[in-house]
């Protein structure tokens, strides 16, 4: 489940252990993470030390395993930044819905299309499994859309473009975790030898106004094909209704029987009425077309013709 990471030189302090994460662990650790939220144990977003020491203590029994905070918050925010990926790409596109079914977001295809049109590296998301995503959802969600973690339309691009065709969501779960901290392109360290930095600035804000334009552009062509969908859908139950009611109604031999009774026609002939009727298809599209009052009289014609006048 885990190994010790040795320091290259002797007197290194030598690296924290990394952990392999399995699905199993996954779901220990965030059905713990949820049983805290619930009894109140996250505040603004952030978990308690009394939740970090609760879902710590829950691991260490279920998993067998003696985790430490450390490696529970580096998963943590794998997670989370994983689930952000994905919620950022679908979210408020309409005609998509996650399946926990298929564990996969699913549409018609016609919308599929007009997304990966757009954005190509969106493909993957067609085919992979996103695993726990309804308990991310529950856990991370919130804080997208009205927390610290919310983005604003500039760095969904930005997301976007860095994830290009890379698929991580649920291979990672498979891979070590590190304790090292990567750099941080947006450090102002991190750009100070890009040199001209001002004029690169405004370059980088003039590129993100006009990506912020594709990505209105997208998300109102993915709309439209969904509307589009519905309003299809919408014509044809009309057409079918349509249809129905174009049809003779086909009375049942129950139906039959009971609206004979209901006209009066006498015990002693009933079941002869009822053969007459069940036996000649067109008779008894004629019966049903007269209105209710003239049906006994139109019936005693046709079974007794020699009473006519």
């Amino acid at each position: 489940m885990a190994k010790k990471a040795r320091g290259s030189n002797e007197g290194e302090q030598p690296k924290k252990d990394t952990v392999k994460w399995t699905d199993h662990m996954d779901v220990v650790l965030l059905d713990a993470l949820l049983e805290q939220q619930v009894n109140g144990n996250r505040v603004d977003g952030t978990f308690t030390s009394t939740a970090y020491n609760n879902v710590l203590k829950i691991c260490r029994e279920e998993l067998k395993y003696p985790f430490d905070k450390d490696h529970l918050k580096n998963r943590i925010k794998t997670l989370k930044n994983h689930f952000n990926t994905c919620h950022d790409l679908f979210k408020g596109l309409s005609g998509f819905a996650w399946s926990s079914t298929t564990k996969m977001f699913e549409a018609e295809p016609e919308v599929w299309n007009a997304l990966l049109e757009a954005k190509p590296h969106a493909k993957k998301w067609r085919y992979t499994e996103i695993q726990n995503y309804d308990k991310l959802s529950d856990l991370f969600a919130k804080d997208r859309a009205t927390g610290e973690g919310a983005m604003s339309a500039k760095e969904k691009v930005q997301q976007w473009k860095k994830e290009g065709s890379s698929s991580q969501f649920i291979d990672v779960d498979r891979q070590e975790e590190v304790t090292s901290e990567s750099p941080d392109p947006l450090n102002p360290q991190f750009n100070s030898q890009s040199g001209n930095t001002t004029k690169n600035l405004k370059r980088k804000a003039s590129t993100m106004d006009s990506r912020d334009k594709q990505v209105e552009m997208i998300q109102s062509s993915i709309n439209n094909v969904a509307e589009a969908i519905r309003e299809g859908n919408t014509i044809v139950e009309k057409g079918v209704e349509v249809l129905q009611k174009a049809q003779p109604r086909i009375y049942s031999e129950e139906e039959v029987y009971a609206k004979l009774l209901k006209i009066g026609v006498p015990d002693s002939i009933v079941l002869e009425a009822f053969l007459f009727l069940v036996n000649g298809a067109q008779k008894m599209r004629a019966f049903f077309a007269v209105p209710s009052e003239k049906r006994y009289e139109l019936l005693i014609k046709w079974m007794y013709p020699s009473t006519e006048h």
